[in-house]
């Protein structure tokens, strides 16, 4: 069900947002980077106007601490960039897409109704009747980039989980999405977020 639950959430998610980065992985985890985001090369510098991210918006790394348990699966079976299962279902995946027009306005204008009401749709043409109550949305920037956090308690057809999505706004939006089976797993992934570190150029 939680696999199931995730390609939804991808389809549905253009883009989750608190968080600091931790200089070093505590104990019980281990420490995830990528250069992967520098496959895409950097625009020359000019004085004509563009539509691309500002100087200094560029990702050219990431970061974030996987807790002890979790491992890495092959993300194309679900169409995300990675992620990380636990035996119980419990999950972390990261999303990354390319911006279009109206994902910077969208950030802008975006509120956890909004959220909320998207999901529980998307939920329902998916699976039938979802109730998702929310925990906490916030805009606080990660990595000193625009990005939102929303963190809520999702059942589902008799299951209960509770998720916290971060999306961030940079040269491409980034969205983690945690999946927790229980509240012990939640906090677990509240310290996993204030990890999260992007390396900009």
């Amino acid at each position: 069900l939680f696999a199931l639950l995730m390609l939804v959430l991808v389809g549905g998610s253009s883009g989750g947002g608190e968080g600091t980065p931790s200089p070093s992985a505590p104990e019980g985890t281990d420490s995830v980077s990528t250069t992967e985001p520098t496959t895409e090369p950097t625009a020359e510098p000019t004085d004509e106007p563009t539509d691309e991210p500002a100087a200094g918006d560029h990702v050219v790394d990431y970061k974030f601490d996987v807790p002890e348990g979790f491992e890495e699966t092959d993300p194309s079976e679900i169409g995300v960039t990675a992620c990380w299962y636990r035996a119980d279902g419990s999950n972390i995946n990261l999303n990354i897409t390319e911006k279009d027009s109206t994902t910077d306005l969208g950030f802008k204008a975006i509120t956890g109704d909004m959220l909320r009401t998207t999901l529980e749709e998307q939920l329902k043409q998916a699976y039938g009747e979802a109730t998702i109550e929310d925990r906490y949305f916030t805009k606080d920037d990660v990595c000193g980039l625009p990005a939102y956090q929303y963190c809520y308690d999702l059942d589902l057809d008799g299951s209960s989980m509770s998720q916290i999505i971060i999306c961030i706004n940079a040269d491409q939006t980034y969205t983690f999405t945690f999946t927790a089976s229980d509240d012990e797993t939640l906090a677990l992934f509240e310290d996993t977020v204030k990890t999260i570190n992007l390396t900009l150029e």
